[in-house]
């Protein structure tokens, strides 16, 4: 069943150069490019914190940015914002990465570059660097839909926030909803998985008040078989609450089962419950089909519109080099995503799902987004790869095809 709504008048709230639809590590990283390379940019954020699954679903270990042997493959503003709680929380890199400049390679390979960091530093710090670039931040803001012109562009976002319904007016616009929601109401050719299986990462406080991050809340013991075997779609509001719910329980349940050992075995170990994430925590959702999809064949593979390069989370050894081609959109001239929204499948969508991988797309969109404007070039599509490449050199990243090829045992 369906109902026809009224129609209504909206105000335009601002014209900007660039929006960028969430506040992740991508659309943080998108923003921080666009707006520091000349682009009037706004970041919408629904909710009223930065980061994303990084700071409000507690996943806070930003993943490693080296190959496992020894070698650093990304930089640029993903190693920037891995350093922003570096400076007002007592947290480091692990081991020689924390130094690395005085120290040797087998030093190096020994751990990964990466961090376990607190929400609330990180949450702030990309607050802080974004206002500091100049970046336009609303918080609280949703946006529910576009508006197109007859080329197919996009020339408004239309919002819902306490203000009411309203609209931005802009050139460019970059997807960083985690869930390619953009992408959705412009009409692309989408991919969604219903793969999600249930879990939360929570911090829970035993009897001395002491704080600890546990990272799962199934049992592999005590839950009932349809929660271990639950599988959920992040599009659908349905499984997004059951998503949320079952986690909730989950986490008592844990706690429940743990503090059933016995008193003398537990220890300070009784624990319950203390923060819970304000967010689902959805691995994949939706994404996007942009002209190249990555896949397993591209590991060690160097594409000649490159615009970053990452490594595997999981496993030590495989690289790859991020194309151009996987960002932006095929029929939306003026949209490019970043993170989760990007062009991946199978087993290379999760191992692009994580937060280097969302910073690294998203310097390489927000850059490609300003320097089509200042080109007058209306498609992303039509944006000249080497001069972005440049641009991107210029600004800290590396983008040499050595890193991605070089195989190590």
């Amino acid at each position: 069943m369906t109902i026809s709504l009224p129609e209504r008048k909206a105000p335009v709230h601002g014209d900007f150069d660039v929006v960028v639809a969430g506040g992740g590590f991508g659309g943080v990283a998108a923003a921080l490019a666009a707006a520091r390379n000349g682009a009037k940019t706004l970041l919408l954020e629904k909710s009223a914190t930065l980061g994303g699954l990084g700071t409000a679903g507690f996943v806070v270990i930003y993943l490693p940015l080296c190959d496992g042997f020894g070698h650093q493959v990304s930089f640029g503003i993903v190693e920037e914002l891995l350093k922003l709680p570096l400076k007002c929380s007592p947290v480091k890199p692990n081991g020689a990465w924390a130094d690395p400049k005085n120290a040797t390679v087998e030093e190096l390979a020994a751990r990964r570059y990466e961090l376990v960091y607190h929400p609330a530093p990180m949450s702030l710090g990309l607050e802080q660097v974004l206002l500091d670039a100049g970046v336009t931040i609303y918080y609280d803001t949703l946006i529910t839909d576009i508006l197109k012109d007859a080329s197919g562009a996009i020339t408004h976002v239309v919002v819902d926030n306490k203000s009411g319904c309203g609209v931005f007016s802009t050139k460019f616009v970059v997807d960083g909803t985690g869930d390619a929601d953009l992408c959705k109401f412009a009409d692309e050719e989408c991919e969604i998985s219903k793969l999600n299986k249930l879990g939360a990462w929570y911090y829970s406080l035993n009897d001395h008040n002491e704080i600890e991050l546990r990272t799962h809340a199934v049992h592999p013991y005590n839950s009932p078989d349809h929660v271990r075997h639950m599988c959920l779609d992040g599009t659908d509001f349905r499984d997004v609450s059951k998503h949320i719910i079952e986690s909730h329980k989950l986490v008592v349940l844990e706690n429940e089962y743990h503090n059933l050992k016995p008193r003398e075995e537990l220890g300070k170990e009784i624990f319950f419950p203390g923060f819970i994430p304000s967010m689902a925590c959805f691995r994949m959702t939706r994404r996007i089909v942009a002209p190249y999809t990555m896949t397993e064949e591209d590991n060690h593979k160097w594409h000649d519109d490159a615009v970053g390069i990452f490594p595997d989370w999981r496993k030590r050894g495989p690289v790859y080099a991020l194309p151009y081609r996987s960002l932006y959109a095929q029929k939306t001239p003026n949209l490019i995503t970043v993170g989760r929204c990007i062009s991946t499948t199978g087993d290379t969508w999760d191992v692009a799902r994580v937060i280097p991988v969302c910073a690294i797309s998203g310097e390489a969109a927000g850059t490609a987004a300003a320097l089509c404007l200042k080109g007058n070039v209306q498609k992303f599509a039509d944006l000249n790869v080497k001069q972005l490449q440049q641009t991107l050199v210029n600004a800290g990243v590396a983008l040499d095809r050595s890193l991605v090829e070089n195989i190590y045992e």
